[in-house]
């Protein structure tokens, strides 16, 4: 019940952030002329958050070549790590998001600014908190590689057979190949 209601309660202070209205996200960019890529994560399993963290590290293998920034966040609402996460992930508990706008700039709000070419996310069930999140992203196009409720943060939203992140990532990829051919 605590958590029902601390999802509800951040998600309407995510929601009530103005949003910048001259953002411009659309799908034309073809993949292969991507510079820059973020993938940002919703675990709550600690099982599950050790599984993507080793699933993740062969995304530089399945992205196009040019592709020279990929960034990664891990949300995650573990309070403690106690194995070690790749170098230049970033795995940041929910309980150390600072939704304080007063404060200096947060890890999660850098990288929700960051002009990415392609946003991925990807979440094991809803996460309204993910899809604020996304909804304030300056990235060019938005792909939702997981289970999410706000589509209308999204410029694409595949839909898919498989379990794996790795299956999904992939699938992602070939379909934009397609899209742009």
């Amino acid at each position: 019940m605590i958590q029902i209601f601390k999802n509800k309660v951040l998600g309407n202070q995510l929601f009530n952030k103005r949003l910048d209205s001259k953002r411009e996200h659309n799908n034309n960019l073809p993949l292969k002329d991507a510079k820059s890529v973020g993938l940002i994560f919703y675990i709550k399993d600690l099982e599950q958050l050790r599984s993507l963290l080793n699933e993740s590290k062969i995304v530089d293998k399945i992205l196009p070549k040019g592709v020279n920034n990929i960034e990664f966040v891990f949300i995650t609402e573990e309070k403690k790590i106690e194995f070690d996460v790749p170098f230049g992930y970033k795995v940041i508990p929910l309980s150390k998001v600072n939704w304080n706008k007063k404060s200096p700039e947060s890890n999660i709000e850098n990288f929700i600014k960051k002009e990415f070419d392609y946003l991925f996310s990807f979440t094991y069930g809803i996460s309204k908190i993910l899809d604020q999140l996304i909804s304030q992203s300056y990235a060019t196009c938005r792909v939702a590689l997981g289970e999410h409720q706000d589509v209308s943060s999204f410029e694409m939203k595949l839909t898919y057979d498989q379990v794996s992140f790795t299956e999904r990532i992939r699938e992602a990829v070939d379909i934009l190949h397609k899209m742009h051919k």
